[in-house]
């Protein structure tokens, strides 16, 4: 394969995981939101626990008060009692008394309900806490298996970045405009030709450019997408069948003077001319 086609599908195999590495690393702080949303239901069935529990400790309190109120008021009556001169009086001032330890005992009625509720509010309580333990734990877990991933993607593009750049300056300017200029419209920049057909828009090819192709001896491009095209013949049925051939690549050289691809070079400056006057 010409020097020049091994070097551009490399530099897109470089540009490809480049990309996927970086929407890796950028999808992180989304990530970390959605494992910590989570968390949201269960911290929610703990505060509602928390407060059906306060509002009830709060009823019994309350009933509490009502029931200390109505003593204070049955001792005054009854010290009213021992000074009253007629029937009337004590039997009115017996009445009001009554009245209030029947209200006393609704409020013990109450109260009993309230503990009652409060077993059962603290049950709950206890095991909502212990389901949010368990989910922070896994929680906890995923982000740092999702912090730990970012960190391996980082390092990978890490030494990713210096292959490129150094690919890059082995390849010819034209060609090399060509090439980022298709790739930031397409998403790729070379495809594969198999049965004179340009794998990546599907459209057959003139015969002149599909002999040229073959032939492997300069840099063409596909009238329909404007991608760089290479041809590798199948090295088995698997590989005739596979919807994408990713051949073993031939070891390329560290810089590589661009006065080499002179041939590559005014093909690509046509393919240039034509690309820049359809846009």
């Amino acid at each position: 394969m010409q020097s020049d086609l091994a070097k551009l599908l490399e530099l897109q195999r470089i540009d490809t995981e480049v990309a996927r590495l970086k929407q890796e690393i950028s999808a992180l702080p989304k990530r970390v939101v959605e494992i910590e949303t989570k968390l949201a239901g269960n911290l929610a069935a703990v505060e509602k626990a928390k407060a059906a529990a306060k509002e009830n400790d709060q009823k019994r309190r309350k009933y509490e008060g009502e029931i200390q109120t109505l003593q204070q008021k049955i001792s005054k009556y009854r010290d009213q009692m021992l000074a009253v001169k007629t029937n009337d009086e004590y039997r009115a001032l017996g009445n009001e008394i009554k009245f209030a330890e029947d209200a006393i005992r609704g409020y013990e009625d109450k109260i009993l309900e309230c503990m009652v509720q409060s077993e059962d509010l603290d049950t709950n309580i206890k095991a909502a806490e212990k389901s949010l333990t368990i989910e922070k734990a896994a929680v906890e877990k995923e982000k740092n298996e999702a912090r730990s991933r970012t960190a391996e993607h980082e390092k990978a593009l890490s030494e990713l970045l210096p292959s490129r750049s150094e690919l890059r300056t082995s390849i010819g300017d034209q060609i090399l405009r060509h090439y980022d200029r298709v790739l930031k419209q397409r998403g790729s920049a070379v495809s594969e030709v198999r049965d004179q057909i340009c794998q990546a828009c599907h459209v057959m090819l003139r015969p002149q450019v599909f002999q040229e192709v073959l032939a492997g001896k300069s840099v063409l491009t596909c009238d329909s997408c404007g991608r760089i095209l290479y041809y590798d013949p199948p090295r088995d049925v698997e590989a005739e069948n596979a919807p994408y051939l990713n051949p073993k690549l031939p070891d390329v050289p560290p810089r590589e003077a661009a006065s080499e691809a002179s041939p590559d070079a005014e093909n690509m400056s046509q393919a240039a001319a034509a690309d820049d006057a359809a846009h």
